[in-house]
Parts: structure tokens; C-alpha cells; sequence
């Protein structure tokens, strides 16, 4: 279903519910009434700090500045060595000045520095949008006509109404604005960042299914709104998808398509933690991970594992999860597990592979699950591999987590060593809870939590 049709169906049932501006109703009539398309220039002059110290001192002396000057600097503004916005005086008198001259071509020209900058941060910003809203009545055109139906001069309401609008509309805030008459304004401009921001805000606070979410947020940051703000803003993004979910885990279907979504976009955070540093919900992917690595080992393997085994692997391993013990996982494929991997899960899914060497074949379909437990690691083998634990992480024989490759000696514990606690259990017994019993004494050594018989017994 396209993205339209399922807010208009979502709208229905009062379930998806923006704040809209209230003069969307008039636009049918004012599209009507087409302005001229106002072609916004994107770059500052090359002799701009020539130009500012002109302005500057014709000011400071009481005279207007040249014609010229005073069409190009509205870019001193923000930009330069010395802009206009660190001397609230001189930038007073110049708007004082482009006011009292009322002329269109300044209007223009300093509505387009407005929206290209944008910067938020900068007081400046707000006396130059009361000078424009002032100014916008006396001017008819694209850009009067936008501050008419989004408050486009309005530093608080335009980014918000632009991605209202642009939402309904499913467009790009740039491209919203260029329906709007205003053309030629980059995804990447300060305006329509603010807006693409505004637009993941409203998305994030706005109750609804999580694979309409996805697909919301997914549109969102496909519809070109430009490399810079997207990776400006990932920490909105990552959370705005995930966060309205937290309390709450989706399907796993859906859920696998969110995780591929981010690690397409983001990497893994748990190996790319710079990247995830903005990112609010980086704690619930993660747990998301772990509970996919742990269903991929056990799903992936379920396929050629005799069951009456396997079952009593899947049960304990899940208690362990959801008795939230695990802090991090990882899988190691083999081509076989691999290729089930693809074929069982929705999207790209992180796993790693066996290299050649080792001291233990690998047999076709072994995999290993690798578990940060507590202080220590597990590294749970399929097949009639062997439980091997480490009870300390810097043990130098442990393996660390999420290397691309492994080969089979690095993920089984060596021979016993006295500076270092580590252990092997053979699944020996499984319905007389043998090999589980020790195995859960050795996770209450690590996390002084006690999993109890109750909590993996099969039924």
C-alpha cells in the first residue's frame, strides 16, 4: 500500500495524528494563484568580507551602502570572518535599513540567506525573521505567499508546518518548498534541515503500527533530503523508529526489518559505537541484536539439529535471555548456516563465518553462539559441540565478539590454566537436566543470578 493511502487510512482511525496548520484548508485556492517561482542563490559572494567591511562602515557613518553591497549582504550576515550576527548593533541598523528601504529585491535576497542558513542556534536568527514577516505583506510572490500558508518566518512554527505539510503531501521539505514557488533550495539548506528534524520529531510522538512507522521513517529519510542533515540527525532518526517500541517489542518480522533499516543505514552499534553515540535507543537495539543473534543460531540450526536435542538447548538459552543476563551476541555461520540465515530472515542480518585452521573440523551446518555473560563469555556449539565458558572476559584465550571470522580453536576453551577460570560441558542428559544444571551454576558464578529448572523445563 503507498505511503499516502496508509496515513489517510491511519487518519481515519484517529491513530496517526499530526498537528496541521490550519491554512492547509485555503491552499487549494491560493495553488490557484501561482506566484513566479523564486530562484534561491545558494552561495555567498567570493569578496564577502570585502563586501561586510563596506557595509559595516557605511553604516557606522551614517550613509547607505552601495546598491550592490547592500543586495549581497544579507550573506554577512551569518557567514564570513566577522558576520553580522556577533554585532547585535550593526545587524539592528542593517535591518532597520532594509525595512525603511522596503524594496522587493532586498526582501528577496534576505529571505534566501534566511532559509539557506537557517541556523538555529544564532539569536540573530529571530530578528531576521520579524523583519521579514514585517516585510512579506508589502511584497506579493512565492516567498510572502509561503510565509501566508507555513509561517515561513517564524522560526518556532515553520519547520514544524513545513513538515506537516510535506508529510500529507509526501514530499521532501525542498521539495514542498519548491511546490511552494521557492526553487532551487537544497535538501541541505539550514531551513529544510530544521524541518526534516521537525518532520522525525512529529513521526517519533505519533501513535501507530510499528511497519507504518517503518515506513514513515523510511520515506522520510528516502524522499532526497540530503546526505548532511540525515547524518546530522541520526540520533532523530534511529529514534524515532525505535523508541515509541521500546516498552513494547515488535514481531519479529518487523522487528528484523527495523534492525536491517538502522544497520544499513548506521552499522552495528555494537562495533560502531561512535557512530551510535547521538542515538537515545541504542540500548534497546542492541537487546533487539542480542535477541536475533540468539534466534538466528537456534532457528538456523533447528533445521537439521535432532529435536528431541535441540529443543532443550532452545528452551535454556531463552530463559537466560529473558532473564535479560545476556549483554552481548554474535553468531558464527558456516556456507550452510548462511545460507539458511538469508533465506529465514528479512533483510541483511550480522553474523560471522569460520576461516580455515582450527583444532576442531567443521562439520557442514556448525555453528557456534557466542554470549557475554556477566564478566565472562559462553561459546555454545551446535551439533555435538561442546558449552565452553570463560569466567573472565580478559582471559587472553577468550575470544572477542563480532570478529568477521573464527576458526574453531578460538571459540573453544584450551587447556585448563590455574590464573584462569574456565570450563566445557558436553550436552550430556539433556532430559535429566544435566548439562543445564551446570551450566546454570556456572551463569550464577558470573551473575549471581540462579536460573531455575522451572524456568528451561520442557513441557
Amino acid at each position: 500500500m503507498p505511503l499516502k493511502a496508509a496515513l489517510e487510512d491511519l487518519q481515519a482511525f484517529r491513530s496517526f495524528r499530526f498537528d496541521f496548520p490550519r491554512q492547509l484548508a485555503t491552499e487549494a485556492a491560493a495553488n490557484a494563484i501561482r506566484s513566479p517561482t523564486e530562484s534561491v542563490e545558494t552561495r555567498s559572494p567570493p569578496d564577502l568580507d570585502e563586501i561586510a567591511d563596506r557595509v559595516r562602515r557605511a553604516l557606522a557613518a551614517g550613509l547607505p551602502p552601495n546598491s550592490s553591497d547592500l543586495l549581497r549582504a544579507p550573506w554577512c550576515i551569518w557567514d564570513g570572518v566577522h558576520p553580522f550576527a556577533d554585532e547585535p548593533g550593526l545587524l539592528d541598523r542593517y535591518l532597520r535599513l532594509v525595512e525603511a528601504l522596503s524594496r522587493k529585491s532586498h526582501f528577496r535576497r534576505l529571505a534566501a540567506a534566511y532559509a539557506v542558513r537557517f541556523p538555529e542556534d544564532s539569536k540573530a536568527l529571530q530578528s531576521v525573521a520579524e523583519c521579514l514577516a514585517r516585510l512579506a505583506p508589502k511584497f506579493a510572490g512565492a516567498w510572502s505567499a509561503a510565509h501566508q500558508s507555513l509561517r515561513i518566518f517564524d522560526v518556532a512554527e515553520a519547520p514544524v508546518r513545513i513538515a506537516s505539510a510535506a508529510i500529507i503531501r509526501y514530499l521532501s521539505p525542498s521539495e514542498l518548498l519548491s511546490n511552494e514557488g521557492i526553487g532551487n533550495l537544497a535538501a541541505e539548506s539550514g531551513l529544510a534541515e530544521a524541518a526534516f528534524a521537525a518532520g522525525l520529531r512529529q513521526i517519533a510522538a505519533t501513535e501507530m503500527q510499528p511497519a507504518h512507522r517503518l515506513e514513515a521513517v523510511s520515506f522520510w529519510c528516502g524522499k532526497k533530503n540530503g546526505v548532511a542533515p540525515f547524518e546530522r540527525h541520526r540520533g532523530l532518526v534511529a529514534d524515532a523508529l525505535i523508541l515509541p517500541h521500546a516498552g513494547n517489542m515488535p514481531e519479529k518480522p518487523i522487528r528484523d526489518r527495523m534492525l536491517a533499516f538502522l544497520l544499513g543505514k548506521f552499522g552495528d552499534p555494537r562495533t560502531r559505537q561512535a557512530k551510535w553515540s547521538p542515538m537515545n535507543c541504542t540500548d534497546v537495539v542492541k537487546r533487539w541484536l542480542i535477541e536475533q543473534s540468539l534466534r538466528q543460531f537456534l532457528d538456523v540450526v533447528d533445521e537439521i539439529a535432532l529435536e528431541r536435542h535441540w529443543r532443550y538447548r532452545r528452551a535454556f538459552w531463552t530463559a537466560v535471555y529473558e532473564r535479560n543476563l545476556i549483554s552481548d551476541a554474535c553468531v558464527i555461520f558456516d556456507r550452510v548456516g548462511e545460507a539458511r540465515a538469508r533465506r529465514m530472515f528479512d533483510g541483511e542480518t550480522p553474523y560471522s563465518t569460520w576461516s580455515r585452521g582450527g583444532s576442531k573440523p567443521i562439520e557442514r551446518g556448525h555453528s557456534c553462539l557466542l554470549l557475554r555473560i556477566g564478566n565472562g563469555l559462553v561459546a555454545e556449539w551446535s551439533h555435538n559441540g561442546r558449552c565452553n565458558i570463560w569466567h573472565d572476559a580478559q582471559d587472553p584465550s577468550a575470544p572477542s565478539l563480532h570478529a568477521a571470522s573464527y576458526m574453531s580453536s578460538d571459540v573453544m576453551v584450551p587447556n585448563s590454566d590455574r590464573r584462569w577460570t574456565r570450563r566445557a560441558y558436553i550436552h550430556v542428559s539433556p532430559d535429566g537436566y544435566s548439562w543445564q544444571s551446570k551450566v546454570a551454576d556456572e551463569i550464577f558464578a558470573l551473575t549471581n543470578t540462579r536460573i531455575m529448572q522451572s524456568e528451561y523445563m520442557v513441557r
